[in-house]
């Protein structure tokens, strides 16, 4: 049976919602409150037995997340660990020291849920500040994010007026905002990019948008993505709007020992 990518997208969203056992705050990844331990948890009086394929950070969660509820869970996980993507690595390394492999870290405002686990599975969360001062190499020579604000500096890398006047309001992970910005309100539910007139980009480069909407050159350079579905595009940054996260946020936090904290205290919980 041949399907084309979108159709994939929507059957697959409503098949997981039509098997879902979880409510509709879970599905949707709202928060249950700033004090998880206060939230009352509604137990079935009709558990089933529920076997969860995959114990990556979102089949561990899945687990977690039925076992409060009553059901009895079994995780099943074909490789030689749990947590997936979610790896903090510690072999070859000094007693004491650890390296996030994956997930590097995690932002706030965002990750309501894993904010909300931090509390509930008392995990201790610390300041990244790897976004902090940073220095970026363009065409040989490094440059800080005072000089990337000046106009100046800006004048000389080809930016127009309307991108210079941006950039020295703004910073520069967030150039893209510029041209995707007054897109993004039709954005209403993260979960559905279809059917807001924007379907047409699916099969477009976000470069045409950007060139529809008058970019220079020079960050045309900058940003790229002519190999990036314009709907996807436009997607990805209407669920930041929508969670009120930057592009790129600057501010940046983990777990203390290593993210793979999480997964590790969802397994425990469900006793693998």
């Amino acid at each position: 049976m041949n399907t084309d990518r979108r159709n994939f997208l929507k059957t697959g969203a409503m098949a997981g919602v039509g098997s879902t056992l979880f409510s509709s705050e879970i599905l949707l990844g709202k928060s249950l409150g700033n004090d998880p331990a206060k939230t009352k948890i509604k137990v079935t009086t009709n558990p089933k037995k529920v076997i969860v394929a995959g114990a990556g950070i979102a089949g561990l969660c899945c687990g977690y997340e039925l076992m409060k509820r009553g059901h009895e869970v079994v995780v099943f996980e074909a490789s030689g660990r749990h947590g997936g993507h979610v790896f903090t690595g510690r072999d070859g390394l000094s007693d004491g020291l650890y390296a996030d492999m994956g997930a590097e870290h995690i932002t706030k405002p965002g990750y309501e849920r894993f904010w909300e686990y931090t509390i509930e599975l008392d995990l201790e969360v610390l300041s990244y500040p790897r976004r902090q001062n940073m220095l970026r190499r363009i065409d040989g020579k490094f440059y800080t994010e005072e000089m990337l604000a000046d106009p100046a500096v800006l004048s000389k890398f080809g930016f127009n007026q309307r991108e210079i006047k941006y950039l020295a309001d703004n910073p520069w992970p967030e150039l893209k905002g510029l041209y995707v910005g007054p897109y993004l309100d039709k954005f209403t539910d993260e979960y559905q990019p279809f059917g807001l007139g924007y379907d047409h980009l699916d099969s477009t480069p976000i470069t045409e948008l950007y060139k529809k909407e008058g970019v220079s050159p020079a960050a045309l350079n900058f940003l790229g993505g002519d190999q990036i579905s314009g709907l996807y595009a436009l997607w990805q940054a209407g669920i930041h709007s929508l969670r009120g996260v930057p592009f790129w946020p600057p501010e940046v936090f983990r777990l203390k020992g290593g993210n793979q904290g999480l997964p590790d205290a969802f397994a425990k919980k469900l006793g693998t």
